[in-house]
């Protein structure tokens, strides 16, 4: 009976869990929890997911935000730039990245971002500020949200990952460069 269960289960048509028993079908796959991810992950990793699933985001919204998506992103961008606080700041940054997400029409694609968010709040940012009140007149991410925003009402597809891929790139320089200011990314 055991060779035969453990053939069974070498074919993947039943798996075993000591303790519990034998069940048909293949092995259900543990999904980790947010609190258990934030824990093993590192900002490496957080910004290599993001680099990897917000250009695609941009480029569905592209393809499917709505007039509401559009003038959404364009007040949340305009809450960044009169931010009296880092902290407000952040707050809208954050409702502008996740505005793409919403655009994409897709709830599993939202769902995904809002579980990468969550993480990328924990392990990244939270440790990371400047002695700044605000973000500067010159912050390098509203010029990148008014483009990010821009191709995405243009229908731009490729324009919209592309430009979304380059704001990531700018937010790990300076995540990652030593020499560069502490500042809250996106």
């Amino acid at each position: 009976m055991r060779k035969a269960l453990a053939t069974l289960e070498a074919e993947g048509q039943v798996w075993r869990h000591v303790g519990k028993g034998t069940f048909i079908g293949s092995h259900r796959v543990e999904v980790m929890s947010l609190s258990e991810i934030d824990r093993v992950t590192n900002p490496a990793e957080v910004m290599r997911a993001r680099l990897l699933i917000e250009p695609m985001l941009a480029r569905e919204a592209a393809l499917n935000a709505t007039q509401d998506h559009i003038e959404a992103m364009a007040a949340c961008i305009l809450r960044t730039r009169s931010a009296p606080t880092w902290r407000q700041h952040e707050t809208a940054d954050n409702e502008f990245h996740r505005l793409i997400a919403q655009a994409t029409g897709n709830r599993l694609l939202l769902a995904l971002f809002d579980a990468l968010n969550a993480v990328r709040r924990v392990v990244v940012w939270g440790a990371l500020r400047s002695g700044r009140q605000r973000p500067p007149d010159d912050h390098h991410s509203f010029a990148e949200h008014d483009r990010i925003a821009a191709v995405i009402a243009q229908r731009d597809l490729s324009g919209a990952a592309e430009a979304m891929h380059h704001h990531l790139k700018a937010v790990q320089e300076q995540l990652i460069d030593p020499k560069g200011p502490a500042i809250p990314p996106e």
